[in-house]
């Protein structure tokens, strides 16, 4: 290969983690907060915590007040290994709550703050956990609402420094840090602190994270202090080798929830155990702000994140034939010169910094290019000044969608991982990218393939076991301790791996054939139209779906159009940041040519498919999958056995009719 020389990888033999003494998450965290104590580790908007007004909290700063925590936590009881949830949306006091608790040796068991209490209930008594950080009053109603359910529960810390209650079962943040303060006072208690943070080992839990599930109930990943440092040095040695290191200077831009194992490892372990700085967003509703406030150099996003701004821009160069033609003509001129990156004998296009695009171009495409590149430099400006490359995972990116991106200038290195393997285990490298792949072994992992097209890995950062579940986690691995992922994979003669889909979701039609529904929902990604699509076909003659259209879109079009609708039946979230229509009437569907956009959009992607994979039926819904009605999971993963459930008769309907 000219660009990255997979067969000599220096880590194909051995990966420098595994011959070091690697250090726990709390050492690492205690001695980059002494490296780097007056370097600012957080940054934040002041008006979303009180009694934090500057926005800023450098590492010491921090280390003081985690410190207090951790002895308070302490004082009230609790033990080495005691477990303790963090429900709360991403934000400062998070990331304080968590590092108090590896201070204290104690477990941290991370919530989404969207759960349902029977949800909450069944991760806080199947842990049993002692205290719980939580943010936001209709999180701490519903705990105190349901507390007799919760018997090993002892206190609720409310993650607001100026909370106030008369009830004795709940803290403020501030009251815990003035109870750590007096405790460690007298300087037995404090020696005993020392003696308990600095007395943490590898084997030690840091942290459990309850995957989603979309069949059935979710399981408790247990993650160890050598899991997180073990991924964390793999992927330092990785990123380094590529051309893409965690520099001290660098800041991060953190907004997807910490309760996933995505922000929580390549975001913010990435930023302590590279002494970076943190900077929060206010909701991932307003996350071009803040990347322009905080200007990051590389952030953490989700493949929809991506489509939505394509979205936006196709829709705004479409409100001038100007402003289309002048932009289909840069990209046209953009994808000319994008090609000088492309390596034929593999494959790969080279997105690295130090790539340079124009040395070889005629003149005149180099002019035209200096033209088209302002263009794309007002798209590139919209994820700030200092922006370098974003990682994208948690689902598949369209190949076309990644080349769009490339043409434009921003880098996006494709992965693959889950929580069982402490975050991505596959990385495209920057100076070697193949869209469609989610790249090589990386991160201090070995990757395989089963008999049956199964991934398998072993290496850093994989779990040992589910928290009580030993049948489960038996099911798990091999005979020879790899881990069975469930993913279906397929992998190039350059060690380049691909995503076919979850092997519990192909479906199997009646006629024998196999169809992998990612491949078809993959094809919608990028469609203005269609918010959302559900494949079905198990055991059926052909390929049908549920779609949703893009309510939100649709609304503001008919309300500019002066197109009528029942504007009763129009219910709209405002919970991330941003007004999301998520229902809408029956007559809503029937209105302007939503049914026609949506046909042209579908009878677009059958194009690009095999004769058995064609969508032949279609039902249109008017309501969206959300957490809310039960058919998303935190992590936007549709809850397959819920849909089929609410839409039965939908479907029925469908197979009825001749295709």
């Amino acid at each position: 290969m000219s660009t990255i020389d997979y067969f000599n990888l220096p880590w194909k033999e051995q990966w420098a983690w595994e011959r070091m003494q690697l250090p726990t998450v709390t050492q690492k965290y205690v001695e980059n907060s002494k490296i780097y104590a007056n370097k600012p580790l957080q940054l934040f908007n002041p008006n979303l915590y009180n009694g934090d007004s500057n926005g800023k909290m450098t590492w010491g700063e921090v280390y003081d007040r985690v410190e207090n925590y951790a002895c308070g936590l302490m004082s009230l009881g609790l033990e080495k290994q005691d477990m303790a949830g963090i429900m709360s949306a991403s934000g400062p006091y998070w990331t304080h709550a968590d590092m108090a608790l590896a201070c204290a040796n104690g477990v941290s068991v991370a919530i989404y703050p969207t759960l349902s209490f029977k949800e909450v209930s069944y991760i806080i008594n199947d842990s049993g956990s002692k205290f719980i950080f939580l943010r936001g009053e209709h999180i701490l109603k519903m705990i105190l609402e349901g507390f007799d359910q919760l018997p090993t529960l002892k206190k609720i810390i409310v993650m607001d420094r100026e909370f106030k209650s008369s009830d004795e079962r709940v803290i403020s943040m501030r009251d815990l840090e003035n109870i750590g303060i007096e405790w460690k006072k007298d300087s037995k208690n404090y020696d005993a602190y020392i003696a308990r943070r600095d007395g943490v080992v590898l084997d030690d839990i840091y942290t459990i994270l309850y995957t989603s599930g979309t069949t059935g109930q979710g399981k408790g990943v247990v993650l160890t202090h050598h899991n997180a440092s073990s991924r964390m040095y793999g992927v330092n040695e990785f990123f380094t080798y590529c051309g893409m290191p965690f520099k001290s200077e660098y800041t991060t831009l953190c907004f997807l929830p910490l309760a996933h194992i995505f922000d929580r490892g390549s975001c913010q372990l990435a930023a302590i155990f590279n002494g970076c700085t943190i900077a929060y967003a206010d909701s991932p509703g307003t996350l071009l702000d803040d990347m322009q406030k905080y200007n990051p150099h590389w952030i953490n996003c989700v493949p929809r994140l991506y489509e939505k701004i394509y979205i936006q821009l196709q829709q705004k160069m479409g409100e001038s034939g100007l402003k289309r033609k002048l932009f289909d003509w840069a990209l046209k001129v953009g994808e000319e010169v994008f090609m000088q990156r492309y390596d034929p004998e593999t494959g790969t296009y080279n997105m690295g910094h130090d790539f340079d695009i124009t040395g070889n171009l005629p003149l005149g495409l180099k002019i035209k290019y200096k033209i088209a590149d302002k263009l794309f430099a007002k798209v590139r400006a919209l994820f700030g000044k200092n922006f370098k490359h974003s990682f994208s995972a948690s689902a598949a990116i369209s190949p076309e969608l990644l080349k769009f991106f490339y043409i434009i200038g921003i880098r996006v290195s494709e992965g693959y991982g889950s929580t069982e393997s402490f975050n991505a285990c596959a990385n495209t490298p920057l100076i070697a990218c193949k869209p469609g792949y989610v790249g090589l072994a990386s991160n201090g992992s070995r990757l395989r393939i089963s008999e049956i097209g199964e991934l398998e890995i072993s290496g850093a950062g994989v779990f040992k076991r589910y928290w009580n579940k030993p049948k489960e986690t038996a099911e798990s691995f091999t005979p020879d301790g790899w881990f069975k992922t469930g993913d279906k994979v397929e992998v190039d003669q350059f060690g380049y791996y691909k995503i076919v889909d979850r092997i519990k979701a192909i479906i199997c039609l009646a006629t024998g054939k196999n169809v992998a529904p990612a491949k078809i929902e993959g094809l919608f990604s990028t469609s203005p139209y269609i918010e959302q699509i559900f494949v079905i076909g198990d055991e059926r003659p052909f390929i049908s779906a549920l779609i949703v259209p893009s309510l939100t879109f649709f609304k503001e079009k008919f309300d500019k159009e002066g197109i009528k609708y029942d504007k009763s039946q129009v219910v709209i979230d405002n919970s991330s940041g941003v007004p999301i229509v998520v229902k809408v009437g029956p007559d809503f569907i029937e209105q302007g040519n939503i049914r026609q956009l949506i046909a042209e959009e579908v009878a677009r992607a059958n194009k690009e498919l095999e004769e058995f994979e064609v969508i032949k039926q279609y039902t249109i819904l008017s309501e969206r999958f959300t957490e809310q009605n039960g058919m998303l999971t935190p992590t936007q993963k549709t809850k397959k056995r819920v849909v089929l459930e609410v839409y039965a008769k939908e479907i029925e309907a469908m197979y009825s009719k001749k295709a």
